[in-house]
């Protein structure tokens, strides 16, 4: 349902503000390339979960820069004819972005969890580890 409603409103969105399309093109752009620096970089912590708080805020300030330094410029080369429909797109896209790279990141993990719980229910991970302390005991 909420994919749905999503598509309803960019639809709506786009049909809205085919008059200002380069506006409305830049901004989704522009919260494209934000959010998925930041996702990247955010999503480093979990290999090196010492560092969780250096990447969360590594990832606020180059989401930061990446906005600030993009809307300059935009602005600076006049490409945009309406402020308020590059806000509009980029706001909107920039949140259905991070729920989707949130309920992707759900997806994998609840994946992995089953995955891991099917590992141990057929017995495979009793032969794993009989294998693995073998390979021990051999050294």
């Amino acid at each position: 349902m909420k994919k749905l409603i999503f598509s309803v409103i960019v639809l709506m969105l786009a049909i809205l503000f085919t008059e200002h399309f380069h506006s409305f093109t830049i901004g989704f752009s522009l919260a494209i390339i934000a959010v998925g620096a930041s996702y990247l970089i955010a999503y480093q912590a979990i290999r090196q979960p010492q560092y969780v708080m250096t990447y969360l805020v590594l990832a606020v300030i180059t989401k930061l820069v990446i906005t600030v330094s993009g809307v300059i410029w935009v602005f600076s080369n006049s490409l945009i004819h309406s402020p308020i429909t590059f806000l509009v797109a980029y706001a909107f896209f920039s949140v259905l972005i991070t729920y989707s790279v949130s309920r992707y990141r759900a997806y994998q993990r609840d994946r992995s969890e089953q995955q891991q719980k099917e590992i141990l229910h057929t017995g495979l991970y009793e032969q794993i580890l009989a294998n693995k302390y073998q390979i021990r005991a051999r050294r």
